[in-house]
């Protein structure tokens, strides 16, 4: 049955669910549990009908940690940030150290999974196990803040050359940074914040909404997909922007327009990010090339905003908090939710269909590590040396409380990405 794999991270409802009904008729059933993901959850009930399937004992990658279940803890060994920020190619609004962030403790928490440690990344182990190898990170910005934080803690111990910039009026669209011999590593960000074709403010910022065709996806990734050795796909922020869909050339709903006289759809734009995570992945599996290459696609989970309902966008509040939140603090977000079990099944679905050997899709769960951490993001420290340093925060600030400080919480993404890697053959 090949490589095929699927961590699903925690979703015990869905596979419980998902093996039900596929229990007596379903050959996928197979294809999933044959196959060792890198992270799985409800591994009683996966081993036990592995075992019951196959009379052996499950292997030991089913016993591995769940990476979702755990907490944040203060880790006292962090003498400072893992990296420099001060001379990499990341977006300035990011580098909280150098913009004067003053509470510093967001670069000393740790997650720490319910039954198992999360090793740091290693610079140096990274590039040695991605050797040869291209990666993308495709959708929105963080898609791209993802890719910068790795980049600039890659660039501790080799300086990569970018290749491709355009600086368009939008900015940042699409970049590549290649690690030179004896890495011959590349790592690519491209914008697609709908997956799908977008037009509108996706395209210009001077405008306020946008057009989103379900049913055609977008240049260049779909260009250079065969060519992506991993694949990082991360979006979902702009479903909730005014829009109108379309798909097969019909109004498939809108979203806060009422200038347009079509029944809104509310929360329902989770059916719409369904579709396009669903088309998206149905394109990677047509249009990867035969043959035993190994390909991994994850699909990462969304992590919500943290403007605090308490205060407007603008207020110097918005998201001050200097800690991260405890066990049953954060915010219950029930869309968030949604479109975090669109992608497990989404990505389920294209592991059990997947059309060659070597391909293999995997999601980064980190909607419930991320929606903890308040503290990780810019805020009003979004301008080197506008405020900090004895200069007071007005009430009234641009606020950043979506991406998030690097170094900072966006490390531990790639941290878990390292063991994606580190299993993915």
């Amino acid at each position: 049955m090949g490589g095929t794999q699927i961590g699903t991270h925690g979703q015990c409802s869905f596979l419980k669910n998902f093996l039900t009904g596929a229990l007596l008729t379903l050959p996928i059933v197979y294809i999933l549990l044959y196959s060792t993901p890198s992270f799985l959850s409800c591994t009683s009930l996966l081993a036990a009908f592995q075992a019951h399937r196959s009379g052996t004992s499950p292997p030991q990658a089913w016993q591995q940690c769940d990476y979702t279940a755990g907490k944040w803890v203060w880790d006292d060994s962090t003498t400072g940030p893992r990296y420099d920020s001060q001379n990499c190619e990341m977006k300035s609004a990011e580098k909280c150290v150098i913009n004067g962030k003053p509470d510093n403790g967001y670069l000393h928490w740790r997650w720490q999974p319910a039954g198992c440690n999360l090793s740091a990344l290693d610079p140096t182990e990274f590039l040695r196990v991605v050797w040869g190898k291209r990666l993308a990170f495709v959708g929105d910005s963080t898609a791209r803040n993802q890719a910068e934080a790795l980049v600039c803690f890659l660039s501790t111990v080799s300086r990569p050359e970018t290749t491709h910039r355009y600086d368009e009026r939008l900015g940042r669209k699409f970049w590549r940074w290649v690690f030179p011999a004896p890495h011959n590593v590349e790592v690519s960000t491209y914008w697609s914040p709908f997956l799908v074709r977008g037009e509108g403010r996706s395209e210009d910022y001077g405008m306020t909404q946008d057009t989103v065709f379900l049913d055609a996806l977008t240049e260049p990734w779909t260009a250079d997909v065969d060519a992506m050795d991993v694949m990082v796909i991360s979006a979902g922020h702009w479903f909730n922007h005014p829009a109108v869909y379309y798909d097969d050339g019909q109004i498939a709903g809108v979203f806060s327009r009422p200038d347009v006289n079509e029944t809104d759809i509310g929360g329902g734009y989770v059916g719409a990010y369904r579709k396009a995570i669903r088309r998206a992945l149905e394109y990677v599996n047509e249009k990867s090339s035969s043959g035993d290459r190994q390909k991994l696609v994850v699909v990462s989970t969304m992590a919500s905003a943290h403007f605090d309902a308490r205060y407007a966008w603008n207020h110097r509040d918005a998201c001050s908090r200097p800690n991260p939140y405890g066990e049953g603090e954060a915010p219950e977000e029930v869309i968030t939710a949604e479109m975090r079990k669109a992608v497990l099944e989404e990505a389920a679905t294209a592991a059990a269909k997947r059309q060659r050997r070597g391909l293999r899709f995997d999601v980064l769960d980190v909607t419930r590590l991320a929606s903890m951490r308040p503290d990780g993001h810019p805020g009003a420290y979004i301008v080197k040396g506008r405020y900090g340093l004895g200069k007071p925060v007005p009430e009234t600030v641009n606020n950043d409380c979506l991406h998030w400080c690097s170094p900072g919480p966006v490390d531990t993404f790639n941290d878990i990405l390292m063991q994606m890697l580190a299993t993915s053959g």
